[in-house]
Protein backbone atom coordinates (compact mmCIF):
# COMPACT_ATOMS: atom_id res chain seq x y z
CA UNK A 1 0.00 0.00 0.00
CA UNK A 2 0.80 3.54 -0.56
CA UNK A 3 1.34 6.45 1.86
CA UNK A 4 -1.87 7.68 0.13
CA UNK A 5 -4.00 4.28 0.44
CA UNK A 6 -2.94 3.79 4.13
CA UNK A 7 -3.92 7.24 4.74
CA UNK A 8 -7.13 6.63 3.24
CA UNK A 9 -7.71 3.73 4.62
CA UNK A 10 -7.68 5.01 8.07
CA UNK A 11 -10.14 7.80 7.60
CA UNK A 12 -12.28 4.85 6.30
CA UNK A 13 -12.32 3.74 9.60
CA UNK A 14 -12.95 6.62 11.24
CA UNK A 15 -9.49 6.86 12.44
CA UNK A 16 -7.77 10.29 12.91
CA UNK A 17 -4.59 10.23 10.84
CA UNK A 18 -1.34 10.10 13.04
CA UNK A 19 2.10 8.93 11.94
CA UNK A 20 2.42 6.27 14.45
CA UNK A 21 -1.14 4.78 12.87
CA UNK A 22 0.87 4.99 9.63
CA UNK A 23 3.78 3.48 10.52
CA UNK A 24 1.60 0.69 12.53
CA UNK A 25 -0.56 0.14 9.53
CA UNK A 26 2.50 0.20 6.96
CA UNK A 27 3.67 -2.84 9.00
CA UNK A 28 1.04 -4.86 8.90
CA UNK A 29 0.39 -4.11 5.58
CA UNK A 30 4.00 -5.50 4.66
CA UNK A 31 3.94 -8.15 6.92
CA UNK A 32 1.74 -11.37 7.57
CA UNK A 33 1.61 -13.32 10.53
CA UNK A 34 0.34 -13.55 14.30
CA UNK A 35 2.41 -11.00 15.82
CA UNK A 36 3.16 -10.50 19.85
CA UNK A 37 3.19 -6.76 20.72
CA UNK A 38 6.85 -7.09 21.97
CA UNK A 39 7.74 -8.80 18.51
CA UNK A 40 6.08 -5.43 16.83
CA UNK A 41 7.74 -3.08 18.84
CA UNK A 42 11.57 -5.18 18.06
CA UNK A 43 10.78 -5.32 14.46
CA UNK A 44 9.59 -1.10 14.21
CA UNK A 45 13.04 -0.28 16.42
CA UNK A 46 15.07 -2.88 13.87
CA UNK A 47 13.72 -1.29 10.66
CA UNK A 48 14.19 2.38 12.14
CA UNK A 49 10.79 2.93 13.39
CA UNK A 50 10.73 3.04 16.65
CA UNK A 51 6.92 3.88 18.36
CA UNK A 52 6.76 3.81 22.46
CA UNK A 53 5.53 1.05 23.88
CA UNK A 54 2.24 2.86 25.42
CA UNK A 55 1.54 4.31 22.01
CA UNK A 56 1.85 1.05 20.41
CA UNK A 57 -0.49 -0.76 22.99
CA UNK A 58 -2.89 2.06 22.79
CA UNK A 59 -3.15 1.93 18.36
CA UNK A 60 -3.13 -2.16 18.71
CA UNK A 61 -6.06 -1.85 20.28
CA UNK A 62 -7.81 1.21 18.70
CA UNK A 63 -6.79 -0.69 14.99
CA UNK A 64 -8.59 -4.11 17.03
CA UNK A 65 -11.79 -1.99 18.48
CA UNK A 66 -12.03 -0.68 14.54
CA UNK A 67 -11.79 -4.21 12.74
CA UNK A 68 -8.20 -3.78 10.83
CA UNK A 69 -6.78 -6.66 12.80
CA UNK A 70 -7.93 -9.21 15.19
CA UNK A 71 -6.80 -10.00 18.72
CA UNK A 72 -5.76 -13.65 19.81
CA UNK A 73 -4.32 -16.26 22.42
CA UNK A 74 -0.77 -17.96 21.37
CA UNK A 75 0.27 -21.32 22.78
CA UNK A 76 1.66 -20.04 25.46
CA UNK A 77 -0.94 -17.40 26.63
CA UNK A 78 0.27 -14.62 25.11
CA UNK A 79 -1.11 -11.97 22.90
CA UNK A 80 -1.18 -11.81 19.48
CA UNK A 81 -1.94 -9.78 17.15
CA UNK A 82 -3.69 -11.36 13.37
CA UNK A 83 -3.65 -9.87 9.96
CA UNK A 84 -5.76 -11.88 8.40
CA UNK A 85 -9.41 -10.78 8.85
CA UNK A 86 -10.36 -13.63 6.53
CA UNK A 87 -12.47 -16.25 8.17
CA UNK A 88 -9.68 -18.86 9.15
CA UNK A 89 -8.56 -21.73 11.12
CA UNK A 90 -4.70 -22.04 12.53
CA UNK A 91 -1.96 -24.67 12.93
CA UNK A 92 -0.25 -24.44 16.13
CA UNK A 93 3.34 -25.85 17.09
CA UNK A 94 3.61 -27.08 20.61
CA UNK A 95 7.00 -27.09 20.58
CA UNK A 96 7.99 -23.60 19.47
CA UNK A 97 4.41 -21.74 18.93
CA UNK A 98 4.60 -21.35 15.17
CA UNK A 99 0.91 -20.41 13.68
CA UNK A 100 0.09 -20.73 10.19
CA UNK A 101 -3.00 -20.00 8.86
CA UNK A 102 -5.15 -23.17 7.44
CA UNK A 103 -8.73 -22.65 5.68
CA UNK A 104 -10.60 -25.66 7.08
CA UNK A 105 -14.06 -25.64 5.40
CA UNK A 106 -16.96 -25.76 7.77
CA UNK A 107 -20.93 -26.75 7.16
CA UNK A 108 -22.85 -23.67 7.62
CA UNK A 109 -24.88 -24.66 10.39
CA UNK A 110 -29.07 -23.88 10.42
CA UNK A 111 -31.41 -24.45 12.65
CA UNK A 112 -31.12 -28.15 14.36
CA UNK A 113 -29.51 -30.61 13.07
CA UNK A 114 -25.63 -30.58 14.77
CA UNK A 115 -26.00 -26.88 15.61
CA UNK A 116 -28.43 -28.19 18.67
CA UNK A 117 -30.79 -24.83 17.38
CA UNK A 118 -27.96 -22.37 17.19
CA UNK A 119 -27.26 -20.22 14.37
CA UNK A 120 -23.17 -20.31 14.34
CA UNK A 121 -22.04 -16.46 13.36
CA UNK A 122 -18.23 -17.27 13.63
CA UNK A 123 -15.69 -20.56 14.25
CA UNK A 124 -12.64 -20.67 15.17
CA UNK A 125 -10.37 -23.93 14.97
CA UNK A 126 -7.00 -24.49 16.02
CA UNK A 127 -4.95 -27.39 14.80
CA UNK A 128 -2.12 -28.35 17.40
CA UNK A 129 0.58 -30.29 16.30
CA UNK A 130 4.87 -30.55 15.64
CA UNK A 131 5.93 -27.83 13.14
CA UNK A 132 8.10 -29.74 10.30
CA UNK A 133 11.00 -27.42 11.62
CA UNK A 134 10.14 -28.76 15.06
CA UNK A 135 10.63 -32.42 13.44
CA UNK A 136 13.65 -32.07 11.60
CA UNK A 137 14.76 -31.18 15.16
CA UNK A 138 13.75 -34.31 16.74
CA UNK A 139 15.59 -35.86 14.32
Amino acid sequence: MTPSELHLHLERRGLRVTQPRLTLLEFFAHTHGHFTPEGIFEQLRAAGQPLSIATLYQNLRTFTEHGLIKEMIGQGGEVRYDTNLEPHSHLICTHCGAMLDVQIDLPEWQLGGQGQGWLVAQARIDLHGVCPGCQQLAL
